[in-house]
């Protein structure tokens, strides 16, 4: 028998696995226990074990372990979507009260323009712009409406567990993932699709390297899109991968495992270049000063007018250099030895024919 603070303590590291907690739709799930939110943002779940260490395993030998499986394997666990909540029904609850206003403002100035008559319109006219009023109003209170009913639509769309589905008996390897439901106490929607349907977009990068799964970035999150369907589902960054990133962009594209490799040189080398800008930019500051920009501007442009000063300065000399003599002096002689040659046969053409008269 073990005792309760051992249980308890048993039950907490349990909770704190990907895959062990059962993941229930209350209201409790969906709200946080307190207003302190750096709290409610703060990981909680723990590597799953025997999943593959982080950064440190090639790529091939992650995707080879994955595919030699023979039951399905977690390899994605959301953090609690808690904050997701709040902020998507705050803004939801902004948004329709922002339209509920803008329909009564919109109302009431058509209703006292339509009295007042204040353009003394015929009851036709009149009529006619009431309608055109009513129809303004009525859209720009539906835009808003529209907004804020896509933000409560909006944590269905989060993915909270995913596994992936070995391939077996000649069937493909599949996609499982779950989501959360519209309405809170209603069954957990889960999603099964084949590998190749749910993709990333094809600038999206998942993997940069950063934190302990190499993929924390200032977005927070990534999309992927079922083909055929516009509204994306949505993965939070902060959660459980198996492996690490690398192995989401090789699994959600049409990359090898050499693209997905050689991807993360290509950002080291572009991480390279920023940071040499950025020392590059701080030498100015410290050259310049103030209003650093236009006066680095400013020099590059009087340079540039110095460079064409001289280009133009150095041409107009090489056109008003006088031509050597020697040149000239060739092309007479050749000029008058050519004009000089007809004029001969020209002079001894006339004499033949007068001896032949005579």
């Amino acid at each position: 028998m073990i005792s309760a603070d051992a249980y308890e303590k048993q039950q907490i590291i349990k909770r704190r696995i990907p895959g062990e907690a059962e993941q229930t739709n209350s209201w409790k799930d969906r709200m946080p226990n307190s207003w302190h939110f750096e709290k409610e943002a703060a990981p909680t779940l723990l590597p799953r074990p025997g999943a593959p260490p982080p950064n440190k395993w090639p790529l091939a030998k992650m995707y080879q372990v994955l595919k030699m499986k023979k039951e399905p394997e977690l390899i994605y666990e959301a953090e609690p979507h808690k904050m997701y909540f709040v902020f998507c029904y705050a803004f939801a609850l902004v948004f329709i009260i922002y339209a509920m206003n803008a329909l009564s403002i919109g109302l009431t100035l058509t209703d006292r323009m339509y009295k007042d008559n204040d353009n003394k319109l015929k009851d036709w006219q009149l009529d006619l712009e009431y309608v055109m009023h009513l129809v303004i109003s009525v859209v720009m209170a539906c835009l808003p409406l529209g907004i804020g009913f896509g933000f409560l639509l909006l944590p269905s769309r989060l993915i909270r567990r995913m596994w992936y589905l070995p391939e077996g008996s000649g069937k493909p390897a599949y996609i499982k993932f779950t989501t959360h439901p519209l309405l809170p106490n209603r069954p957990t929607p889960v999603c099964t699709m084949p590998l190749g349907v749910l993709r990333k977009s094809m600038t999206a990068k998942i993997y940069n390297g950063k934190g302990f799964y190499g993929v924390t970035d200032s977005s927070f999150f990534f999309f992927l899109r079922e083909n055929g369907r516009r509204i994306p589902f949505i993965v939070d960054r902060k959660g459980f991968f198996w492996g690490d990133g690398r192995m989401f962009d090789l699994l959600f594209s049409n990359d090898t495992i050499d693209q997905v490799e050689n991807s993360k040189k290509i950002d080291e080398i572009y991480g390279d270049l920023l940071r040499e800008r950025r020392e590059k930019e701080q030498a100015l500051k410290k050259e310049y000063g103030f209003g650093w920009r236009t006066k680095a501007a400013g020099k590059l442009m009087v340079d540039d007018v110095s460079k064409i000063k001289s280009l133009i300065s150095g041409s107009s000399d090489k056109s008003n250099t006088p031509d050597k003599p020697k040149s000239t002096s060739k092309t007479s002689s050749k000029a008058d030895a050519g004009n000089s040659t007809p004029k001969k046969s020209q002079s001894k053409k006339p004499k033949k024919k007068y001896e032949n008269k005579k």
